[in-house]
């Protein structure tokens, strides 16, 4: 990069602070990168010189503020590649960009024999929104195939989309694998069966070029939170005559152009797509953020990210107790790595990561699905930025050794005696053969993942309870101390279950394992009512 890595950090003053002991090591970039004050200047500048309401008034600072709204529009379409301001539709987030589309388009144009058609790898966003939109639709969902090495089966995708395909909902860059999705050549098999193609660019704009008429997407999304903007702001690209032809999504101030007590008609693009008081700062922050990567240069940005992620795989893969997921080493990918460390979960490695400083992702980053074919509970993302250096993926390395001791070390100082005897010691922990009814668990937040089982008696007491735990270690040790506690009782005592575990631990909650307290109680809580009333049925 023309700008160096150590100019650049100088520009991003949170790089310095410090964790507890420890210099903060900030690997989450995936989920929101920090930002530069050249970007949270912005605001001072905005809120200190011109605070007003765009597009309302006739005097000075509306002016100016509404001015600078729309070059930001500008801005922003210039960054991706867009023909012009008409374009570019700001919104919350990608999330809601893609749900713009889904219910804007697809719950007008979708109907029973169309299809949708994702990646095995889609962002929940993405998969959810569009399967909501199908079930009120009456329209099929088809899936592309992930292969044995993270990347997509085309193949498989030209088996796919066909004649009845209607939308390709693509993601272009994997935010668990980093895989870097061929957006191109999947745009050309849709538009041969006539179907919209919508690319999710969470993760590709902030990393490398997007140019959206090379790709020839309809719709391209994304949000500023993870290319160094401010968060509650994204945005939407549309190509113009689709947009137009789109029912906007939200109603009120700014979108209208005339009302009557009878009907309405809409103002023209972008606005039709922007109702209410938009984010007005969080907009000409993001045309800052914009002129920030492309000072650096978007090519540049691109080739950090990989020869990151490349360092990390190789130093990652020099261990026997590491599992990685997506592309194979020399294949491109975005700054990011998702792994696992044999016999440490997810949740617990990060809480172990943390105590170094080192901010990471845990849990299964809103692609259960894609976990689900993976066959694991969730993984460890490390995920890299423009200010990111090899020293810090060293530490990481450096970090995961020693760490199974080091988790018994973290219980017993920090959590109740009796997690830290039931982690140490668990009971009832393996299924049994023929349960009287099983309750699975799933927390999608962290990636824990299990299932009580339980023999009930004639007379309606529990025999026996056994669980199947890949949680993290608090949790499982709540499971235990609930199989031991509930031996014996009946299954009305199971089904009311609230506060038990505070009462085991003397009223002492872990603050940072809340969820993984409270939720074996509720699973079982729920497992012995639906069997109450299925008995009673």
């Amino acid at each position: 990069m023309d700008k160096g890595v150590s100019a650049i950090r100088s520009d991003f003053p949170v790089l310095e602070r410090r964790v507890g002991d420890e210099q903060l090591v900030y690997l989450d970039n995936a989920a929101t990168t920090q930002t530069p004050k050249q970007v949270y200047d912005v605001y001072e500048d905005f809120y200190g010189g011109y605070n007003a309401n765009v597009h309302r008034g006739i005097h000075a600072l509306s002016h100016e503020a509404s001015v600078a709204y729309e070059e930001a529009h500008d801005r922003l379409a210039e960054f991706v590649g867009a023909e012009c301001r008409e374009e570019m539709v700001f919104t919350k987030n990608t999330t809601e960009s893609i749900n713009l589309v889904a219910y804007g388009l697809g719950l007008n144009e979708l109907g029973p024999g169309d299809e949708v058609v994702l990646t095995e790898m889609e962002h929940h966003a993405s998969l959810v929104t569009w399967q909501q939109v199908a079930k009120r639709t009456g329209a099929g969902v088809r899936y592309i195939r992930v292969d044995e090495s993270g990347r997509l089966d085309l193949e498989h995708a030209k088996e796919v989309i066909g004649p009845d395909t209607a939308v390709v909902s693509v993601v272009h860059v994997s935010n668990t694998l980093g895989t870097v999705n061929p957006v191109k050549e999947i745009a050309e098999l849709a538009h041969d069966e006539d179907a919209y193609v919508l690319v999710d660019g969470a993760q590709s704009a902030p990393t490398r070029p997007v140019d959206v008429q090379k790709m020839d997407a309809d719709f391209f999304t994304f949000s500023g939170h993870k290319m160094a903007g401010p968060t509650g702001i994204g945005g939407l690209y549309g190509k113009r005559h689709l947009l137009e032809e789109m029912e906007p999504f939200l109603y009120g101030g700014e979108m209208i152009r005339h009302v009557t007590f009878s009907e309405s008609s809409w103002n023209g693009l972008p606005w039709k797509f922007e109702a209410g008081t938009p984010p007005i700062a969080e907009g000409i922050a993001l045309a800052a953020a914009a002129d920030y990567l492309d000072d650096i240069g978007m090519d540049a940005v691109r080739e950090h990210e990989n020869d990151l992620a490349q360092y990390a795989l190789s130093r990652l893969g020099e261990r026997d107790d590491v599992e990685i997921y997506g592309p194979p080493a020399g294949v491109e990918r975005s700054g990011l790595v998702a792994f696992n460390l044999d016999g440490v979960h997810g949740h617990d490695l990060s809480s172990l990561l943390n105590d170094r400083g080192i901010a990471v992702r845990a849990g299964d980053h809103c692609t259960q699905p894609l976990h689900d074919k993976l066959a694991i509970p969730g993984s460890v993302r490390a995920s890299f930025y423009v200010y990111n250096t090899t020293d810090e993926i060293d530490r990481l390395v450096d970090a995961l050794d020693g760490a199974r001791e080091r988790l018994d070390t973290y219980l017993s100082e920090r959590y109740h005696d009796r997690i830290y005897d039931h982690h140490r010691n668990p009971r009832n922990a393996s299924g049994l053969a023929n349960p009287s009814f099983t309750k699975h668990s799933e927390e999608t937040s962290c990636g824990d993942e299990g299932e009580f089982h339980a023999e009930i008696a004639a007379d309606g007491t529990i025999e026996r309870l056994g669980f199947e735990s890949r949680s993290c270690a608090v949790s499982t040790a709540v499971a235990s101390m609930l199989t031991e506690y509930l031996e014996g009782e009946t299954l009305e005592t199971a089904a009311e279950l609230d506060g038990v575990v505070a009462d085991l631990l003397d009223g002492e909650f872990p603050d940072l394992r809340h969820d993984c307290v409270v939720g074996p109680e509720q699973v079982i809580r729920e497992g012995a009512a639906e069997f109450l009333d299925a008995s009673e049925k």
